[in-house]
């Protein structure tokens, strides 16, 4: 297992595709390790491990997109060996296309593909949360009613605080989030999922995402809520498995 802010756990040496998988706010990598048994022996999983949470609990979460993306790029561009794709899943999308953005126009490296789950178009990404005005536990209250964090998550303050902390780091990158006003397209094809489920983040707000890439785009939507690639995961990375192997260019 890798450490720091890419994570790998016995990447396969037969993988001919890299695929970047980012998490959700307030969440880490280790959610997408059954992930690399489901893809099989061509594809390499590397989650993205921001700080604040599980094996980098220890340091601050951050707090802003450039410090992100500062710490990321030269990390990520070290490790692009093979054709990659970039997965991200709600704020994990938006963080996924500015990473992606910036290897392609900073390094020439644009992913082979690029994925957006459960997240609008970087122009819709609606109002601030308003966390910051709410307690710990008035926090995780609602996590717990909205079916983000069990409620034994609630009962316990250091678990709490696990969750709390780098959620509200999440959210202040998300509050303070600007779309790029120059060059905003990707240049590779692209995907947009959502589960059928999520009010959120709804049909209409998904297909905006084909404006900003220069490739085709295509649009999935998977039974679940917002949540969906958690509820379903091995047709979520069967799905994965289509995604990138169609785009390889062995495929051609």
């Amino acid at each position: 297992m890798t450490e720091g802010p890419l994570m790998e756990w016995d990447p396969p040496h037969t993988a001919t595709a890299l695929l970047v998988c980012l998490p959700h706010a307030g969440s880490g990598a280790f959610q997408f390790r059954p992930w690399q048994q489901m893809l099989g022996p061509d594809i390499a999983l590397v989650a993205v491990q921001l700080p604040g949470r599980e094996n980098r609990w220890r340091e601050d979460p951050a707090t802003c997109m450039a410090e992100v993306l500062d710490e990321l790029t030269p990390r990520l561009a070290a490790r692009l060996d093979l054709p990659y794709y970039v997965f991200g899943h709600s704020m994990g999308a938006l963080v996924g296309y500015e990473l992606a953005r910036r290897l392609g126009r900073q390094q020439g490296r644009w992913p082979r593909g690029f994925l957006a789950s459960a997240c609008r178009a970087p122009d819709e990404q609606g109002e601030p949360s308003g966390i910051e005005g709410l307690t710990d536990e008035q926090l995780v209250a609602e996590l717990v009613a909205d079916g983000v964090v069990p409620a034994a998550v609630g009962a316990n303050s250091r678990l709490a605080a696990a969750v709390t902390r780098p959620l509200r780091g999440d959210s202040a990158i998300c509050d303070t989030y600007t779309p790029p006003e120059t060059d905003p397209l990707l240049r590779c094809p692209l995907g947009a999922w959502r589960g059928q489920d999520d009010e959120g983040v709804t049909d209409g707000h998904i297909r905006r995402w084909a404006e900003w890439s220069t490739g085709p785009a295509t649009v999935r939507t998977f039974p679940g809520n917002h949540f969906y690639h958690l509820d379903v995961p091995r047709r979520v990375t069967a799905e994965l498995r289509k995604f990138v192997t169609a785009l390889l260019p062995t495929h051609h």
